[in-house]
């Protein structure tokens, strides 16, 4: 790690206070050496660093020193920031940021992937999305919006956007639920992640359709992560809410996350459940690949360095773990596919 220097050090106390006394000035250069901290100092004043506090007297030491001191901070170069600020969509505040490049530095993440979002999808926000989902649309993180929601909101405020301009709902907490009643369920489609098991709720309530990439389905089972996985969890439930003969005529579909936390719980959840018939959605999850080939992927937000059949689960889909190698590259770098990248455009279009 470099060296701090004298003036790295008096940046860090100004955070603070700007005022500082002549001892703790000598103590945070750490020079105790007289003359050399005197020399220090004369060349701190000289550069506009230091101010001396004439009121408060000098430190009756030769040569002498005020005794107190007010640090001053340099002011910042904005000049990189101007072009990039230019180039904002219009509907931002571009004449506001160019007044106060200081807020562009500070919004400069969120406000990247909106401007981008605008010049090029602003069509998207005229179809409501599930909050994760839009947050993956714009930003490629699907917990963006969650983690920095004051800031986006200071975004908004400062570029005079109304609180809904995102269009996206949020998820309540979800249960259980069957969706075309009255018949033995053929397919129960089991959902990892609570967007997008609410979305393809809300979207087969308000279409009346239940064909998803060419599969009837009857019934949307919400995993919950690991819940899923426990032993018998999922034949309990189809057993109870549908009676003996799904455990055997009925088809579980299941869609989750594309790393390897996702694939190991589609794993442990077909030999927690072993009298079900399940394997993975194949038509969801290459879609899955196919919208993620030009993004740039995140890195898989489990970190734990767990070994996985990755192979195995690729020829599930349907994939040759040779031939179609450079699709799940990803994979072996760490990175992960959300399963929010199907978000509810691409959902409506999967559903007939």
């Amino acid at each position: 790690m470099p060296k701090q220097t004298s003036a790295d050090r008096l940046s860090q106390w100004a955070k603070r206070r700007s005022g500082i006394t002549v001892l703790e000035l000598q103590k945070l250069l750490e020079e105790p050496d007289y003359p050399s901290f005197h020399q220090l100092v004369t060349e701190l004043l000289a550069e506009g660093r230091l101010i001396p506090i004439k009121a408060s007297g000098l430190n009756g030491r030769v040569p002498s020193l005020a005794n107190k001191y007010r640090i001053i901070q340099p002011r910042e170069d904005y000049g990189e920031c101007l072009e990039p600020i230019r180039s904002l969509e219009p509907t931002l505040n571009i004449a506001a940021y160019l007044q106060k490049p200081h807020y562009y530095v500070r919004h400069q993440e969120i406000l990247e992937g909106l401007s981008r979002y605008l010049w090029y999808q602003a069509h998207l926000l005229e179809q409501p999305m599930s909050r994760k989902e839009r947050s993956f649309s714009i930003w490629g993180k699907e917990k963006l919006i969650d983690e920095q929601f004051s800031l986006l909101w200071e975004v908004f405020r400062f570029n005079r956007l109304p609180e809904n301009f995102l269009n996206y709902y949020d998820t309540p907490e979800p249960f259980f639920e069957y969706v075309h009643g009255g018949v033995l369920p053929r397919t129960l489609l089991v959902i990892e992640n609570k967007d997008t098991w609410f979305t393809l709720r809300k979207l087969m309530r308000e279409t009346g359709k239940n064909r998803l990439a060419g599969i009837s389905v009857q019934v949307l089972i919400y995993g919950e992560g690991n819940k899923v996985t426990k032993p018998k969890a999922l034949e309990n439930y189809a057993q109870e809410m549908f009676g003996r003969e799904v455990l055997t005529e009925g088809e579980f579909l299941y869609f989750g996350d594309l790393d390897h936390e996702g694939i190991q719980l589609f794993f442990r959840t077909q030999r927690e459940n072993p009298k079900l018939k399940l394997r993975p959605f194949q038509a969801l999850y290459r879609k899955m690949l196919d919208l993620a080939a030009e993004r740039e992927l995140q890195p898989s937000p489990d970190g734990r360095n767990i070994t996985v059949r990755v192979r195995e689960f690729t020829r599930l889909l349907g994939l040759d773990p040779d031939e179609d190698k450079d699709k799940l590259a990803f994979l072996l770098r760490g990175d992960y596919i959300p399963q929010e990248i199907l978000n509810y455009q691409v959902l409506a279009a999967l559903l007939e």
